[in-house]
């Protein structure tokens, strides 16, 4: 699931995701509190969540999904390359924090890794076919 104001960001980040063939976008989400609903609904493997959300900010919905859903894996990606807001996010419940300067090869590697550890903790787990973004 992709969580981002910004309509572009959103459709640009699915299309790029759509390509990689392990991949399934389930769901999109434009504010925080359409996140935390779409999160209970769709049940996502992935989350990637925009730090920067209007209303209710990503660190606050990151930390409401963290604590309905712990095994949702969230990825918070931001502007900002700031220690302090990567730290909130982790604090939150986030798995990792990427700068949205990051290459799609990196943010790409990033979802597969993060993934791979929730696999390597929970080894009774369900594989899906696709990993569901």
């Amino acid at each position: 699931m992709i969580v981002d104001d910004h309509s572009l960001f959103r459709s640009g980040l699915a299309r790029l995701l759509k390509m990689e063939p392990v991949f399934e976008v389930v769901g999109e989400a434009e504010d925080g509190m359409e996140a935390i609903e779409f999160a209970q609904k769709i049940d996502p493997d992935v989350i990637l969540m925009d730090v920067g959300l209007p209303g209710i900010n990503g660190v606050e919905v990151t930390r409401v999904i963290h604590q309905r859903k712990p095994e949702v894996r969230i990825i918070g990606l931001s502007m900002h390359e700031d220690p302090e807001r990567s730290q909130a996010m982790r604090d939150a419940g986030a798995t990792e924090y990427l700068s949205k300067r990051c290459s799609a090869a990196e943010l790409i590697a990033a979802i597969r890794v993060d993934h791979a550890k929730q696999i390597l903790m929970s080894a009774c787990m369900r594989k899906p076919d696709k990993l569901q973004i």
